[in-house]
């Protein structure tokens, strides 16, 4: 796909072009790192595009309590984890309630109490420190990528090289045999979902950013993106395979599809079906290669 659009259109060609659409596709990257993980040991996060979005009002209340830059932006990934931790694991694990059904619950409340902060409309902010992270660079490098590209790495290690990372795969593998072997089991879905949360936090703060202001309607969609990039990165629904490069692949072919489509001259309107269609190829294919 790459070397078709470098061959066929221009813009694809400028160095800058590209460095812009991977600061734009580096939230959606990192949203994608924690669903990975959620789908890994057998589940989904609808809510992760609705905590985007919520994180923004979180920033807007600190800000206006004139908390510094340093509190905002811990103060607000601490209510991101608390609801991925508290809500979405707990509420799973101890009620046994069905993931499906949680994370829709937080997908539909939190857009509501979102815009009930900012009373129905976008409100304007300023952040150094945000303002910093949307649009400053390190080494030429824009700190939105450098970011990604940092918790990325956290993670990898965490997945491939710690006993909490080949938990996560024994439970998606199995989570009765990881039970029996002395997983625990509640704990590494609960551990999930607050990543999951947190990474769709920090995408939240890089949303504020981008827009120099909380917006009622920020976030929204932007869930099924990062969930159709972990399915065709190959991270199978039924769990316990695949792997966060696959993930940054299928980020990546997202991005360049999409910006493809939008620079041969397609309506902006027909966007939204092709990536649907593509969800729904990616899951096709999945349920393929589980029959296989």
């Amino acid at each position: 796909m790459f070397a078709g659009a470098l061959a066929f259109i221009p813009a694809m060609r400028d160095g800058n072009y590209l460095m812009i659409q991977l600061s734009a596709y580096s939230a959606i990257a990192i949203m994608a790192f924690g669903q990975t993980l959620v789908v890994l040991q057998v589940g989904f996060d609808l809510s992760t595009g609705a905590v985007q979005g919520f994180t923004g009002g979180v920033v807007y209340l600190l800000v206006g309590w004139h908390w510094n830059d340093g509190l905002v932006i811990v103060g607000a990934l601490a209510v991101s984890a608390f609801i991925g931790v508290v809500i979405h694991g707990l509420l799973i694990t101890k009620l046994k309630m069905n993931f499906f059904i949680v994370t829709l619950a937080t997908f539909t409340i939190l857009p509501s109490l979102l815009r009930v902060i900012l009373d129905g409309s976008s409100k304007s902010l300023t952040s150094p420190a945000l303002d910093s992270l949307a649009y400053g660079a390190t080494f030429g490098v824009r700190n939105q990528v450098v970011l990604a590209v940092i918790v990325f790495a956290i993670l990898w290690v965490v997945l491939n090289l710690t006993v909490f990372g080949r938990n996560v795969y024994a439970v998606g593998s199995n989570r009765e045999a990881a039970r029996l072997v002395g997983v625990r089991v509640g704990l590494v879905t609960i551990a999930c979902y607050g990543i999951s949360a947190l990474c769709a936090g920090i995408a939240g703060l890089m949303l504020v950013g981008n827009l120099g202001a909380a917006d009622p309607g920020a976030g929204l969609g932007n869930e099924f993106l990062a969930l159709t990039a972990v399915l065709l990165g190959g991270t199978r629904f039924s769990g316990g395979q695949g792997s966060l490069f696959g993930t940054v692949l299928g980020v990546v072919f997202l991005g360049l599809l999409t910006n493809m489509l939008l620079l041969s001259g397609m309506p902006q309107f027909w966007i939204g079906a092709v990536q649907g269609a593509t969800l729904l190829i990616a899951v096709a294919v999945d349920k393929a290669r589980r029959e296989a």
